[in-house]
């Protein structure tokens, strides 16, 4: 994993906030082959994060638990690659719809009780039962699973369904111990497989776990993690630096140029696969109806000067869904520059001028205005957004800015007043494409926000969910990518990097491809 770390500069003092208590640390010494001891290093029972993200459910259906409690059948790797986790190895059948998974033997959930093939059906029916409720998992056409023996686990779909590997890496998908369930088929408490059991959840404010000693893989270091919800970056900042946590997470590139000058913390940068930040246009909503109006909003934009600018030189210009190390990124694709020229003269031959010299143009009595909205709990999304409306102003176009949760912007889209919606979305985020192109379907969570899901689209989706070759779904995710650059539903604006930092005393922290806090093998010196 490719993890740049900076440390520089001297601590600053700050404000005070309240403080979390942690238990005594160990000093620990390790010896190596009899030869030499290393040096020593407290180990502290207790790893406190701070990031945005509220932990809003104890079913990983519903949301993703910030702690490592369960797990998934497969996972990813270091290389973004699917990779095994409870299932070592997989294959399919020749006609694309029987998967057959050969599982980890000597596993342990933790309430002691086997992870086994019989297990791992009883959880994974259950996430196929609720898929129709949760969009992440809509797409699975299951017909069957079954356990032919103790550890081998058969999932056999209704047509060939080549997303599937893919989607048994999301939280989702996590395998749980049927007591995890009652008898109306919800989690009472989440007993999983992973390197840390369930300690405590408060909803809205935290949820911790506690090292599982029966682990199967390696042992994590440290006894506790406690999550903490601090949705402002000034106050995980805060925390940061009063040493109530030890490492905060989804820091802004202003923020980690900072802390990347004092010695006391350490930055940690991970270009996240997949990750990019985009502008979803609502093709219901007039004037964006009107494709000339999409394609100059699209080269209006100066992209690099928001990632040199805000963005520190942190990220990269992205005028697709995939950069070009991934591959899944079509060759040759003729993206949208920055022309402002060209936004202009696309939106003349649109109908829209400066009829009256205010600066804004109008059509019909009306002036070009557009509601754009984007959410805070990515500390640098609001300022881009300013960057966008003065970006747009210069041609012509007033925009309005909201800021609100994405679960509030989606609401507002449903009654048609977001015009423009400035996300961060991971366009690879199970490791296949289905991902991005789920979200020109009916069934997404940003259909209201688009509202762009053309038949021929569908088809090409389908298409590629069922074809199994991956050189021939390659070919047809080149064609979606050509279209949906040429129907503009979407303005891709910048690839992601993940942000997140440390304590200078914190050890082996890992950020994954994904933005996951890697804390198995973290300790505290």
């Amino acid at each position: 994993m490719r993890i740049e770390r900076y440390m520089r500069g001297a601590a600053q003092q700050a404000e005070k906030t309240s403080r979390i208590a942690c238990n005594a640390g160990l000093v620990l010494a390790f010896l190596f082959a009899g030869l030499f001891v290393a040096p020593s290093a407290t180990q502290d029972e207790t790893l406190t994060v701070a990031t945005p993200w509220e932990p809003k459910s104890l079913d990983p259906i519903i949301y993703p638990s910030s702690v490592d409690i369960s797990e998934p059948l497969l996972s990813v790797d270091s290389e973004g690659k699917i990779s095994p986790m409870l299932a070592q190895s997989w294959d399919i059948s020749e006609d694309g719809k029987t998967w057959t998974f050969h599982l980890r033997e000597g596993v342990s959930f933790h309430d002691g009780t086997p992870f086994n093939a019989e297990a791992a059906k009883l959880s994974l029916e259950r996430t196929f039962r609720k898929s129709a409720e949760y969009s992440s998992i809509k797409a699975f056409p299951v017909e069957s699973v079954t356990a032919p023996d103790e550890y081998t686990l058969q999932i056999t779909t209704s047509r060939p369904f080549a997303p599937l590997a893919g989607y048994l890496t999301k939280d989702a998908a996590e395998i749980l111990a049927a007591s995890s369930f009652d008898s109306n088929d919800e989690v009472v408490e989440p007993i999983g497989t992973g390197p840390f059991r369930f300690d405590s959840w408060v909803p809205k404010e935290s949820m911790s776990g506690v090292r599982f000693d029966d682990y199967w893989g390696s042992q994590a270091r440290v006894k506790t993690v406690v999550f903490l919800n601090a949705p402002e970056e000034k106050t995980r900042e805060s925390m940061l630096r009063a040493g109530e946590v030890d490492i905060i997470g989804t820091i802004s590139p202003a923020l980690a140029k900072g802390l990347t000058k004092e010695p006391d913390f350490t930055v940690y940068k991970q270009e996240e696969m997949g990750r990019v930040r985009h502008l979803l246009l609502n093709v219901a909503n007039p004037p964006l109806d009107d494709v000339l109006v999409r394609q100059a909003i699209s080269v209006a934009i100066d992209r690099d000067l928001i990632c040199d600018s805000l963005l520190e030189g942190m990220d990269q210009p992205a005028s697709a869904p995939f950069s070009s190390n991934l591959y899944w990124s079509k060759d040759g694709l003729e993206a949208p520059s920055y022309d402002p020229e060209q936004a202009k003269a696309f939106l003349e031959e649109a109908g829209w001028s400066d009829s009256d010299n205010d600066g804004i143009r109008d059509k019909d009595g009306r002036n070009l205005k557009l509601s754009l909205f984007t959410y805070p709990s990515r500390p640098e999304l609001p300022s881009m957004a300013e960057a966008v409306k003065d970006q747009l102003r210069q041609v012509g176009i007033d925009t309005e800015i909201t800021i609100l949760d994405d679960s509030a912007v989606r609401e507002q889209a449903k009654g048609g007043k977001v015009d423009i919606y400035l996300v961060s979305v991971n366009t690879l985020y199970n490791r296949d494409p289905d991902t991005w192109a789920s979200y020109f379907t009916t069934e997404s969570h940003y259909h209201d926000c688009m509202n762009y899901a053309p038949d021929d689209v569908a088809d090409l989706i389908e298409k590629g969910r069922e074809t199994i070759d991956q050189e021939a779904r390659k070919e047809i995710y080149d064609q979606l990518q050509e279209r949906i650059l040429k129907d503009v539903p979407v303005v891709y604006l910048t690839y992601y990097t993940g942000i997140s930092a440390s304590r200078s005393d914190i050890h082996d922290y890992e950020l994954s491809l994904i933005g996951k806090h890697h804390l198995e093998n973290a300790y505290k010196s």
